[in-house]
């Protein structure tokens, strides 16, 4: 507890800047990736695709790896979202406000008819749907006959992105 305090002055510093570096790596890769298919689609939009992938990539590829901070990163996100500590309210609409601006600007182009409210809905969807899916693609193993496993990853992207694609669409068709 003295290193603690020496180091971060409380546990609260040391919970804020752990969970704090591991998401600014995430949504610094978000931006990037983010900002290359802006620049690939030139004068176009960027396609759904692109965007839906330029945000779930960056999170679920770190899964498996330990050395990125995987599940470690994963059960810290998803405890915070699930029952957010007051001292990181602040902290956190500070990091994701713009970032989810960002792509809310970007799918608002590629959906032009779909209401802001309901871009926002399915990023709070897809959000949602990519943290089960991080933090509970393990369990697939233990489903008798299942023919899904935990070990591929890129298995495991590709799906939700049909997911949160169709899931865009279906809301935009709807309309």
């Amino acid at each position: 507890m003295a290193a603690v305090n020496y180091h971060f002055g409380s546990k609260e510093q040391l919970y804020r800047e752990t969970l704090l570096e591991s998401i600014r790596r995430v949504n610094d890769e978000r931006k990037t990736l983010l900002a290359q298919a802006e620049q690939l689609a030139g004068d176009q939009p960027i396609p759904l695709r692109a965007i839906v992938d330029t945000f779930v990539r960056p999170l679920l590829r770190r899964t498996p790896d330990k050395a990125l901070g995987g599940p470690y990163l994963l059960r810290l996100v998803s405890r915070d979202l699930a029952d957010p500590k007051p001292f990181m309210t602040a902290e956190m609409t500070k990091e994701f406000g713009p970032l989810i601006k960002s792509y809310a600007r970007a799918l608002s182009k590629i959906l032009p008819d779909m209401p802001l409210a309901e871009i926002l809905w399915g990023i709070e969807f897809m959000i949602g749907a990519m943290l089960y899916s991080a933090m509970h693609q393990r369990d697939m193993d233990e489903i008798p006959h299942n023919p899904c496993t935990s070990g591929d990853t890129e298995e495991c992207i590709r799906r939700l992105i049909d997911f949160c694609v169709a899931g865009f669409g279906a809301n935009c068709t709807a309309r």
